[in-house]
């Protein structure tokens, strides 16, 4: 007597069991063998899907110190342009030429012009 059930589809028509039928050692192996290879397989996919959080969480915070230590340069960049504009301001100049150089404001100025 045969079952009337559909079968999966890795099962072939002369793997039909008959009711009473006896289900070879071999065969039981071979699917425990399968079934721990899978679960195996499952594992490691498992452990990859956590290894892979980590490693992203691990770059997003270096990338985040980064962009904090590039926050701090451009402060510190503004800071200094605010410095160097004001060393180079005219005032200032002058007042070092004449207390350290010990230069002094011209009397007559010439103005020449290139007129061709």
């Amino acid at each position: 007597m045969k079952l009337n059930i559909p079968l999966p589809g890795w099962l072939t028509v002369g793997d039909e069991l008959e009711v009473g039928e006896i289900i070879e050692p071999i065969r039981l192996i071979k699917q425990g063998i399968l079934l721990l290879v899978l679960v195996g397989l499952l594992v490691i996919s498992a452990l990859l899907v956590v290894w892979s959080a980590h490693q992203y969480r691990l770059l997003f915070n270096q990338q985040q110190e980064l962009v904090q230590q590039w926050d701090e340069l451009q402060v510190e960049w503004g800071q200094l342009l605010l410095e160097q504009g004001a060393l180079a301001a005219n005032n200032r100049v002058e007042s070092v030429a004449i207390k350290r150089l010990g230069m002094r404001i011209a009397e007559q100025v010439e103005v020449i012009r290139d007129e061709r």
